[in-house]
């Protein structure tokens, strides 16, 4: 599919915003007003089970899906969508009241603009401004983007990429044609719709401007500071196992498009490496022989953190638990 050449004015693109819901954790209503406030034409809620948001009643549409995957409740709701352009929201996140007039404006002024990224500003979970050091965080510089060479994945994604659903808008049209591929995916979904930009060879933006504000709560492991030692195993077990699968299926779409040596496809692949390293420590499966695994292919290098875990989880695999325990509450500490 190929966007006509001539902008279209603003005032003509329609903006929808697709919110899902996981699961029901009290912050639907004041993501859904936060889309109101920005100006969305159009407000399509995706999770398990819909029910009444009386404040905002008769202002979204609320459809049903059971599937937990992200990526599931993204796909469906790009196809339920009527927009020019989809924006995602988690539900625990907010979009800034400009949010919408932004999108709209640079998709309208450039018709072959496809994805369109850009930076948040971190709140705790009762939507206060809070101060998150961390370079997945404070460390990323969106602006270099347009300048940089696209195959120093490395680079992109850990240095430059804002990530985060909450400050992902899609062209629809464009959008349709991967929501196959993003089911299959299922989980990472900020990750696959950069990785079908970067395939497609269309516009693509990242940018500096905060338009998002990224809720960083006990709930997610974004911040598991309250979270015992216990807890955090489980969790991140669970979260390590959905990204190893996602990061895998991602690697084979970028190898069917580029093949298995290109940059990105190696990148992919190596992720999905170091998720499973980091399940099967979590779980202590065969943990040795994943660490000697993980460190024999080289799909650490890159993160001296992980790399020493590795290296100690093959004499202790309990000491290498307590090092990625450590590693995510420093992630997560605000303040």
């Amino acid at each position: 599919m190929v966007e006509g050449t001539e902008a279209a004015p603003a005032a003509g693109t329609r903006v929808s915003a697709v919110i899902t819901e996981q699961t029901p954790r009290g912050y639907l209503s004041a993501a859904i007003g936060s889309a109101v406030a920005a100006g969305a034409d159009e407000i399509v809620v995706v999770r398990a089970v819909p029910s009444p948001v009386l404040e905002w009643a008769g202002r979204f549409r609320d459809i049903p899906c059971v599937e937990l995957p992200t990526g599931r409740k993204q796909a469906l709701g790009v196809e339920t969508a009527t927009g020019d352009v989809v924006a995602f929201l988690d539900d625990d996140d907010l979009w800034e009241p400009t949010k919408v007039e932004r999108i709209r404006a640079r998709f309208a002024a450039s018709p072959d603009l496809v994805y369109h990224d850009h930076a948040q500003t971190a709140i705790d979970a009762s939507g206060r401004p809070a101060a998150a050091t961390h370079p997945e965080f404070a460390g990323r510089s969106p602006e270099r983007f347009s300048g940089m060479d696209r195959d120093a994945v490395w680079t992109l994604f850990d240095r430059i990429w804002p990530g985060n659903s909450s400050s992902t808008s899609v062209r629809r049209a464009w959008a349709l044609t991967g929501t196959g591929a993003l089911r299959e995916t299922a989980w990472a979904a900020d990750a696959f719709w950069l990785v079908a930009a970067l395939l497609s060879d269309r516009g693509m933006e990242l940018s500096p401007e905060r338009l998002t504000r990224l809720r960083l709560h006990g709930e997610n492991m974004s911040n598991p500071r309250e979270v015992d030692a216990a807890s955090f195993r489980r969790r991140h077990a669970e979260a390590s196992a959905r990204f190893a699968a996602a990061y895998s299926s991602l690697a084979r779409l970028a190898a069917d498009r580029r093949g298995p040596t290109a940059p990105l496809s190696r990148f992919l692949a190596q992720q999905a490496e170091t998720f499973e390293f980091q399940q099967r420590l979590e779980v202590g499966a065969n943990a040795r022989s994943a660490a000697a695994r993980y460190l024999r292919r080289g799909a650490g290098r890159h993160r001296a953190g992980l790399w020493g875990t590795a290296l100690i989880a093959l004499a202790s695999p309990a000491a290498g638990r307590t090092l990625l325990y450590r590693a995510g509450r420093q992630r997560s500490r605000l303040g």
